[in-house]
């Protein structure tokens, strides 16, 4: 068994917290910290861990700790973050390694041929960890100073960094060989006859808003094009389209959910409609179904599995659950999730995909718009989009990303935008691992547990601050008729950052 704490030192246990009510009928007049203590505990199961004998690992070394085939370890490391020796691990084991979000420390050590577990509490500072393992796929290492179950942040191995890595140092995610394109309506010009005239094929269009996507022979191809285009009258603007990459799917987990209790209302009326743009949300087999309206899918056919849930799939769950907060007494609700798919069996869209599905969403009668992804570049088609929904009244939040730079994310930084980061596990501060930066005005609580099939899955990121928040604007918008204009003003009063404000 291998479930490890330092000598003498013992494992706090989290403390539940109750959450406060006012009288009213919505909970989110509340101030920040009393919304926060809204945020639901989760009671995790003890586990109970072996280690395989079996297990016979060549020499390994990761630039400073070697491991042997007898499972003696060396080292001779010096100040090197907690998160760089939990990624060599990662690399060395194949483990699959989560760390408590707010777990920071700098480790030096020299030593040869120790035991792995008396190794492992040399290299974590003598820090709680517990090996996890696994029949079917990789072992799981949970670090951790309270509680195991705080081990939620994902190490991302070296290699998988390398291989994401590329395409931002080419060009930030920028695809090469693709141009999107607005005609001025009033210009008369044909598209077709354009895209043959610049050698293209139309991928694709945004219908009724003279919106294209040209796809080139190649990248040189696509820049004599911009050329051209940028010296066009009847163009009225013209960019690049980039790549947005889907986030990390969920780790089942041992424990129960919490329970939601919502249910549709038995009225026959019109409610808040919440446009989720993300990837397919799985109706059968989740507590999500009965809330959707018809999923819009702008990208084919999806690559969902039965044993794993969809990004999608958790934020709709977590937009219920920030709706179920919110709500005074009954649990009943006309909130409907209109879900629009911009992924499909892909592990990346692009913005123009997702400026299509915001414009799919707003023709399909969303109020407000979830948006849990993000680009580090800035697109005129998506901002053109969003301006336009806002001045129809749609409310738009977006995740302001899992990178603390504190620089700014699209399209969460856009004017039009609520960009939501992620609080700490106390709500005290942002989340270690959360973005932050003046375009950030809101924040919520970054987990999130999703139930698939009777399998409960955990994550944690502004993902689900985001689609938390929105569950909350729809709550209140749903409960006290405010027009979205006045729940933005709520949102961001009632939940801004911790630090920032009056």
């Amino acid at each position: 068994m291998q479930n490890v704490k330092p000598p003498n030192q013992s494992v706090k246990q989290a403390r539940c917290q109750t959450p406060k009510t006012d009288g009213q009928h919505s909970r989110f007049g509340l101030s920040c910290g009393q919304m926060r203590l809204r945020l639901i505990i989760i009671a995790l199961l003890a586990v109970v861990v072996f280690v395989r004998g079996d297990e016979k690992p060549a020499v390994l070394d990761s630039s400073g700790i070697v491991w042997r085939p007898d499972n003696t370890v060396s080292a001779s490391i010096e100040n090197w973050p907690l998160d760089q020796v939990l990624q060599a691990l990662s690399d060395l084991r194949k483990w699959q390694v989560l760390v408590e979000p707010d777990l920071k420390s700098s480790v030096t050590t020299r030593f040869k041929n120790l035991p792995q577990t008396d190794a492992l509490r040399r290299l974590l500072n003598d820090v709680n960890f517990v090996i996890i393992p696994s029949r079917k796929g990789p072992s799981r290492m949970l670090v951790y100073e309270t509680s195991s179950k705080n081990a939620v942040r994902r190490i991302v191995p070296t290699k998988r960094l390398a291989k994401r890595d590329k395409p931002e140092k080419k060009d930030d995610g920028k695809i090469d060989n693709e141009l999107i394109v607005t005609i001025d309506p009033k210009s008369g010009i044909d598209i077709e006859a354009l895209a043959r005239q610049l050698g293209a094929k139309i991928k694709g269009k945004i219908d009724g808003l003279d919106i294209y996507q040209l796809e080139f022979e190649d990248a040189e191809a696509a820049d004599k094009a911009l050329a051209q285009l940028e010296q066009n009258d009847g163009v009225a603007s013209v960019d690049s389209n980039f790549t947005i990459q889907q986030p990390e799917q969920l780790s089942p987990v041992n424990l129960p959910a919490p329970p939601l209790n919502l249910r549709p209302s038995s009225a026959d009326k019109d409610g808040i409609v919440v446009g989720l743009i993300d990837s397919s949300v799985q109706r059968n087999g989740s507590q999500v179904g009965e809330f959707l309206l018809p999923e819009l899918s702008l990208a084919g056919t999806s690559a969902n599995q039965p044993g794993q849930v969809s990004h999608g799939t958790s934020m709709a769950e977590t937009i219920l659950r920030g709706l179920s907060a919110s709500l005074e007494g009954t649990q009943e609700t006309s909130v409907k999730i209109l879900p629009v798919d911009v992924y499909g069996q892909y592990d990346n869209t692009s913005t123009f995909d997702v400026a299509r599905g915001v414009q799919a969403a707003i023709e399909g009668g969303a109020d407000i718009i979830s948006l849990s992804l993000g680009s580090d570049q800035p697109n005129s088609l998506l901002k053109s989009v969003i301006q336009a929904g806002t001045k129809e009244g749609v409310l738009f939040l977006a995740a302001a990303g899992n990178e603390p730079t504190g620089q700014p994310v699209y399209p969460a930084a856009q004017k039009e935008v609520i960009g939501v980061t992620a609080l700490n596990r106390g709500g005290q501060r942002v989340a270690s691992y959360a973005n932050y930066g003046n375009f950030v005005e809101a924040a919520a609580p970054g987990v999130g547990v999703t139930v698939l099939n009777n399998q409960t899955f955990f994550g944690t990121g502004t993902s689900f601050s985001t689609a938390y928040t929105a569950g909350v604007a729809a709550g209140l918008g749903s409960t006290q008729g405010l027009p979205m204009s006045q729940v933005r003003d709520a949102i961001t009063k009632n939940m801004r950052p911790p630090g920032t404000g009056p």
